[in-house]
């Protein structure tokens, strides 16, 4: 089976088609001929594409500014959480001192890209986009805990 990822960016959707969509593609992704978690993970950033896009309400100019500092910010964030994991070779859960560091260097990273993310999008739209990150990943989990349910 061959799944094509669509750009979601440029269209308008609502909520419940984004959640059917993505409820979707992440039963289609058990069958999948691809690496499964390459495609999973593909398919899970293009919805966090959409989901951002139109929960924002971004113009492509928006749009066009917005995602290269997006993904910026993702990606040292990822870099962040890795090194975090990476102190935890043992299995041994982060102590106290640990997780309030792994805290703080989060918080740390958000305040870096606060002006960059302002001059994309401005105030306004930057307030909202905390609740919609929050809002994303609670309806990611909540859809792969109705397909592990099945």
């Amino acid at each position: 089976m061959h799944i094509t990822i669509v750009n979601l960016t440029t269209k308008k959707y609502n909520m419940k088609t984004l959640i059917n969509i993505l409820l979707l593609s992440l039963a289609l992704s058990a069958t999948a001929q691809q690496p499964q978690d390459k495609g999973r993970h593909e398919r899970v950033e293009s919805f966090r594409i959409a989901y951002i896009t139109e929960h924002l309400k971004l113009t492509p100019e928006e749009a066009q500014r917005f995602w290269p500092v997006y993904n910026a910010y993702r990606a040292d964030m990822k870099t962040l959480r890795q090194n975090f994991k990476a102190d935890d070779k043992d299995g041994t859960p982060l102590t106290a001192d640990q997780q309030l560091e792994f805290e703080q260097k989060k918080l740390d990273l958000k305040k870096r890209f606060k002006p960059q993310f302002e001059q994309a999008i401005g105030k306004e739209k930057l307030n909202l986009l905390m609740q919609v990150e929050e809002d994303f990943k609670r309806e990611l989990m909540k859809a792969m805990q109705e397909r592990r349910g099945r």
